[in-house]
């Protein structure tokens, strides 16, 4: 019996004892046969003489393509900032009015002030001197007349300017 029909009554005992079609298999090597006889003579008898060739079956596999991907949802918004403390409109005019006075003193006052609405009562805030030597006060690092700058707003870890004649201080 042929292998290949052996395959296909063995295929269709099991569709019809289970109901469901057996899973497939790889494709078996088809066989040819090739038979020569010769005879010479009523006398010789040749048997036949069969040759086989295994032929491999080709398989080829197609994979369709992957489609793209594509995003349907957008990103998050940023998280909004936190809120910051903000120097009171009060006290910014305060600190202004302090200038044409000892730098050391007149910051020593100004981070206590400072201090006291900042975020747990500890300075929040930093200070930057500028020289401005063209200033008619002669004294050693005082504020130069309007020579205190806050910012508008100043949020905590800002800096407040102070243009002082010198950099002779000291304590400051």
């Amino acid at each position: 019996m042929n292998p290949l029909t052996l395959t296909c009554l063995v295929a269709a005992a099991a569709l019809t004892a289970c109901g469901q079609p057996p899973p497939p298999r790889a494709p078996q090597p088809e066989v040819t046969s090739t038979s020569t006889s010769a005879a010479t003579t009523t006398a010789d008898v040749v048997a036949p003489t069969t040759t086989s060739k295994v032929v491999a079956p080709t398989t080829t596999t197609n994979t369709p393509p992957k489609p793209p991907r594509t995003t349907t949802t957008k990103p998050p918004p940023p998280p909004k900032p936190p809120d910051r403390w903000v120097l009171p409109a009060g006290l910014r005019g305060s600190i202004e009015q302090q200038d044409a006075q000892f730098f050391p003193a007149s910051w020593g006052r100004i981070q206590g002030q400072v201090a006291e609405v900042c975020p747990g009562q500890t300075l929040c805030v930093g200070h930057a001197l500028v020289i401005d030597p063209a200033s008619e006060l002669t004294d050693d690092c005082f504020i130069v007349p309007g020579g205190i700058s806050v910012p508008d707003p100043l949020h905590e870890g800002g800096t407040i300017t102070f243009r002082v004649t010198n950099d002779l201080c000291s304590g400051g």
